[in-house]
Parts: C-alpha cells; structure tokens; sequence
C-alpha cells in the first residue's frame, strides 16, 4: 500500500521538536505558522490533510484555527501561512496550495519533507530575528544544510490527552503515591484526599505528557543509571526526553505510559526495598501496566464559550423538500380553493468536543450559545445551559411549516411543497473551564480546544407548480 499521512496530523519540527502552531496576530507574518510556543494539543496546532483530487499523492492541509488552507503567500521570504479559503490545483498559479509528501522512511509515514508543489521547494523551519524566527517558509534543496525542513507527523487520532489534573490507580487497586523523602512512585496505598496523589499534566513533545507531582512541585523524570521514575525533575519547559511519557489508550479509563527516552513500558515493579514502585521495565504492556486515570474533581462548569465565527467551516449544504402536498381539480369551469397541511419536525443536531481522550465521569455543567447556519452566514441564536459529556450529542426537534391556502383553476393540479436548505457547519471556539476539586479548592483553565459541530436547516419557504390535466 502507498505510503499516505493521517487525515487529522500534529507537526513537530525535527530542528527544534517544537509543534507548528498558527499564529493569527504574529507581528512578522499574518497568520503564520511557527515552530514556537508551549506544546499545545489546541486546534492552533491540529490540522487536516485532504487529499487531492489531480496527482498522485498530493494533498492540501487545512489549520483546523481557521480552516483555512496552506499557501505560498506572496512577499518577501516565501512564507507558507493559513490564509486560502478554498483548495487550489492548478500548479502553475501562485495561490496552488497542493503538497507532496517526501517520506525519508519506506516502513513509516512519521518523518518526511513537505515539496511544495507550484515552486519545487521544500518548507522549512526560517532562521531569523524575533517573531519570524521558526515560521514556516519555502527553500531550496540545494540550501539544505541541517534539518530545518525534516517534520515528524504525529497522527492525532492516536493521541491521548489525558485530563489535567489526574489520580492514578495499578493494577493491584491501589493508587500512585509520592514518597515524600525518597521520591520514588509507589502503589502502596488507598487514596485520600492528599495531593500526594495527584498529578498535573502538560502536552509535550512526539505527542507525549510531562507530569508534575502536586505534593512535591516536581516533575516525572526517569532516572539516567536505573529503570526507576522520580518525582525529581526541576525544569517545566526542558521537555528532555527522560521526562515525556507518551500514553497508550487501553480503554476507556486506562492507560499504559511509555518512555520516549527508552521506548519501553512504566510498570509497578517490586525489588529489595523498593515495593510496587515504578519503572519503565518492559518493551511491552504486561499485567502490571495498566494505569486506570481517575480525576479528583466534584463538578466542572464550561462557560465564557467564543465562537471564532469568521474560521466557520460550512458544509454538506444542498436544497431538500420536506413536504409536498398535490392537489387536482377535475371541474371544467370552477376553481377550488384548498388548505394544505405542509407541516415537518425538523432535526437540528449539535456537538460540542474538546480535545481530551477520555469521558470521565464528572458531572459537567455547560452555558453556552447555540450557532445556526443562516444565508450567508453563520450566526449565535440564544444561549442554554445544560449537562453535558464532551462529545455528547444534542437535538432539538422544531415543527416548521404552517396550513397552506392554494387556489386550484379548472382542469388542473397544483403541487406544492416546503422547501429549505440544509447544511453542516464546524466552528472552533475557547471556553473557561471551572473544575471544584474533591479538596474544595477551584481550578480555573482558559481553554483553545473547543470544536462545535451542528447541522441545521433554514430558508423555509414554499414553492408551487401548476399543471394541466388532461
């Protein structure tokens, strides 16, 4: 099979092994796309690969920001940026926002250079001053000189995000602790209410975690001499790789972490002095693996929820009849008038996702407007709050329509029907979020991972056609 990328990707930068964000308001490049920032798993780093519909193997890249495709925009330094509203095949115009993916391994589809089409150059991390520096630009091959234009793409739908703050229990039943003297992890205890037990998450590189032990204000480190993971590493931004841990999702609360310094498995293992303590021990997930996520929180509340109207995605938009109605009259002279009943129940459907993997059992409380699709437009109608599960779906079921009055001349029918248009639209958005945690504290996050999915119908109208009986 012909090598291909995932439809949904993460770009890292082999240079620097920071994510491509976007970055509407950058001072240097509108609307750049830079290899810079703290590691997200927000849309600003997410985008879609869609595959073209001319030439073997190209394909255009939408930032899921503002669902706008990437282009060679014009100017100085060949910057490529999230600016084409629509895809664009002719290779020979400026705004073609088709790519070719070079893959540098024939067994995988993770490392490879991006030829952009209409020019024959490759992208490229830009070296230079202040906000440029680390935008993505186009340059030559013959300019090649380091990795600057090598990117690993990480396939977002195999990436688990882990809530932020977690707890977790073994497979003995029994739940990760600090050792407050020694630093070690242990499962040796039943959970309280401590933050000896509870633990930060922060996205990192090659789609993995860092995690920070609340108790002691340090990070998981893995120790350089040893197989055992310390609650012991100073820095929040080093993202050394002895301190990312890349999740493997088991089910639906349970993970296996593994290494990215050693590429091997955290289990709870057991030897002299140290007891059900953990270590990255094994090339493979065995019984001892497993890490059933917990989170340590009473009630969560979404509110102050933007929706980025203008990057709305508008979709799936076609012309149906909901009700049609005929009528004949069959007289020779007179004409009939008729009510018609031209009443449906329309269906309007909403999804509102962020990026976390896992349904946890939180009971979650979202204020939030409701976006319809308009003519020409998409538009905020009125707010609701209710329950909610990210990812869970919401419906509405309105009766549109109304009696219809025809008038029918001799020898004929007249056919009428309610008519509207339907369509999808995706909208990203950022929201606060408000967690009570379980000790009675309140932990606030502004968030840039919301994704909104509706599909509506609008334009009601009535139409008739007349025809003359035989």
């Amino acid at each position: 099979m012909a090598q291909q990328l995932p439809k949904f990707i993460i770009i890292q930068s082999n240079f620097n092994h920071r994510y491509l964000h976007f970055e509407k308001d950058n001072p240097t490049v509108a609307d750049a796309l830079r290899f810079d920032g703290d590691y997200s798993y927000g849309l600003e780093t997410r985008f879609e690969v869609v595959r073209a519909t001319t030439g073997k193997g190209l394909v255009h890249i939408r930032s899921l920001n503002n669902n706008k495709f990437l282009v060679n925009s014009e100017g100085h330094n060949s910057w490529i940026t999230a600016t084409a509203v629509k895809p664009e095949e002719d290779q020979s115009s400026q705004c073609c926002t088709l790519f070719r993916p070079v893959y540098l391994d024939s067994n995988s589809n993770k490392i490879v250079r991006l030829l952009h089409v209409h020019t024959s150059y490759y992208v490229a991390f830009f070296l230079g001053p202040n906000h440029g520096n680390g935008c993505l630009n186009l340059i030559s091959n013959s300019q090649l000189t380091d990795q600057r234009d090598l990117l690993t793409i990480l396939d977002w739908q195999s990436i688990v995000v882990l809530p932020n703050l977690i707890r977790i229990k073994g497979d003995n039943g029994k739940h990760l602790r600090v050792d407050g003297g020694r630093r070690f992890m242990h499962y040796n205890n039943h959970v309280a209410n401590s933050p000896d037990f509870e633990f930060e998450v922060f996205p990192s590189r090659n789609g993995g975690i860092c995690l920070k032990s609340i108790e002691s204000g340090k990070y998981w480190r893995l120790d350089d001499n040893s197989w055992w993971v310390f609650a012991n590493g100073c820095s929040p931004t080093d993202h050394h790789v002895n301190t990312v841990f890349i999740p493997t999702r088991l089910d639906d609360q349970t993970v296996a972490l593994r290494s990215l310094a050693r590429n091997e498995y955290c289990k709870r293992v057991s030897t002299g002095a140290n007891s059900n303590s953990l270590a990255v021990h094994m090339a493979y997930v065995d019984e001892c693996s497993p890490m059933v996520i917990e989170e340590p929180v009473l009630s969560r509340t979404i509110d102050n929820v933007i929706y980025c109207l203008t990057d709305a995605k508008i979709y799936d938009e076609h012309v149906v009849a909901l009700a049609n109605e005929e009528v004949r009259n069959k007289k020779q002279q007179h004409p009939d008038t008729v009510k018609l009943n031209l009443r449906h129940t329309e269906t309007y459907t909403r999804e509102w996702s962020a990026s976390v993997s896992f349904g946890l059992s939180v009971k979650t409380s979202l204020s939030v407007g409701l976006p319809t699709v308009g003519e020409l437009k998409v538009e905020t109608t009125y707010e609701f709050k209710t329950s909610y599960q990210w990812g869970g779906r919401n419906e509405d079921k309105l009766e549109m329509g109304s009696e219809y009055t025809v008038t029918v001349p001799p020898m004929s029918s007249v056919k009428v029907s309610l008519m509207a248009t339907r369509a999808s639209c995706d909208i990203p958005f950022s929201y606060t979020q408000r967690d009570v945690l379980t000790n009675g504290s309140i932990k606030v996050y502004h968030k840039n991972d919301g994704l909104f999915k509706g599909r509506n119908a609008y334009n009601y109208r009535y139409e008739s056609s007349h025809h003359d009986l035989e």
